[in-house]
């Protein structure tokens, strides 16, 4: 109880009034990026739909239900040293810069719970916050991180959650060297 008094005193004489029964509104920071018009991210142009990158897919996704080490939650798409990487869904970067298994990395918010994640690029076009367009380039393919080779690793998330691209990409499925489809 005298806790309580002194730090009442002490508040009342540096002229603080602390109300913690009033809500504290924090504001994201991304938020204003889609006040103004030329900035909105269309939900019809949220859902990918535009392929990445053309090329032979070497690996598909494999233990997407379960979060364990050796899980891959994308494809990997083997392509030339330098092919442009194009975003799958208009968005705004949210991560563009290295990560020790997909070396330089770009992973893109597209709007109602949809991200992508672009991995193993020779070089990041786009940066944290930059707005881009369903089909932009946004990077190159490389073979940093991880890697054997050039390709790109390439993911789609749904609700926090990995989904297979090729749900949303069967023209990889003419070029799936992993022989797991049916045919």
């Amino acid at each position: 109880k005298r806790i309580k008094q002194m730090d009442q005193l002490v508040r009342s004489s540096l002229g603080e009034k602390l109300d913690i029964n009033n809500k504290i509104l924090i504001e994201d920071s991304t938020n204003n990026l889609f006040a103004s018009q030329d900035k909105k991210i269309s939900q019809l142009r949220n859902i990918p739909s535009h392929p990445p990158i053309s090329g032979y897919v070497s690996k598909r996704i494999s233990n997407s239900d379960n979060f364990l080490k050796d899980s891959h939650y994308g494809i990997d798409i083997v392509a030339k040293e330098s092919e442009p990487v194009m975003a799958a869904a208009s968005g705004v970067v949210v991560f563009s810069g290295w990560n020790y298994e997909y070396g330089n990395m770009i992973i893109l918010y597209h709007g109602d719970g949809y991200f992508t994640h672009y991995g193993h690029n020779s070089k990041n076009l786009k940066h944290q916050l930059d707005i881009v367009e369903r089909g932009e380039i946004i990077a190159f393919v490389g073979s940093t991180g991880i890697s054997s080779g050039p390709h790109l690793h390439f993911e789609v998330w749904k609700e926090f959650k990995p989904v297979d691209p090729l749900l949303y990409f069967p023209e990889y499925l003419n070029s799936d060297l992993t022989f797991q489809h049916d045919q």
